[in-house]
């Protein structure tokens, strides 16, 4: 991703910028950070503002995080957690990776779901259910080998 701002560098941080009453969000490299963001100051939620906040692991601090926006081991996902949660809620919808799984792979779940629910369907002598699952379970394997 470039930089929001010279639009010529790639984007290093995220930042929230105060101009006026309004908070600007915007994604800079390091040469556009350090111009709009005087002194450093870190542009965080202030409820994230937590002094000599660091992992206890590799030592990371706040400071180097949000400046690099990168880790410097598996457990400051657990240090920095409120700030990563928060950073995903604002590039993208859901911060739970679901995947991709292809379709052929789907319809197979399905089918062994659908027999699952006809064995119970069975054991319950449900009729109507034996019937109706009975039914998408020929429609799904007829699907499937075509």
């Amino acid at each position: 991703m470039l930089c929001e701002n010279c639009q010529e560098r790639n984007a290093t941080s995220f930042c929230q910028i105060k101009v006026g009453d309004k908070v600007v969000q915007k994604y800079l490299c390091q040469q556009c950070r350090a111009t709009l963001v005087p002194n450093d100051e870190l542009s965080v939620n202030p409820q994230f503002q937590i002094k000599n906040q660091y992992c206890h692991n590799c030592g990371t601090t706040l400071k180097d995080f949000v400046a690099s926006s990168y880790v410097g081991c598996e457990y400051c996902y657990i240090e920095f957690y409120p700030i990563i949660k928060q950073a995903l809620h604002g590039v993208q919808k859901e911060i739970k990776n679901v995947g991709k799984m292809p379709q052929r792979f789907v319809t197979m779940q399905e089918i062994e779901e659908t027999e699952n629910l006809l064995e119970q369907a069975i054991a319950n002598s449900d009729l109507l259910q034996v019937n109706r699952l009975s039914s998408k379970l020929k429609q799904l394997k007829g699907d499937n080998h075509a």
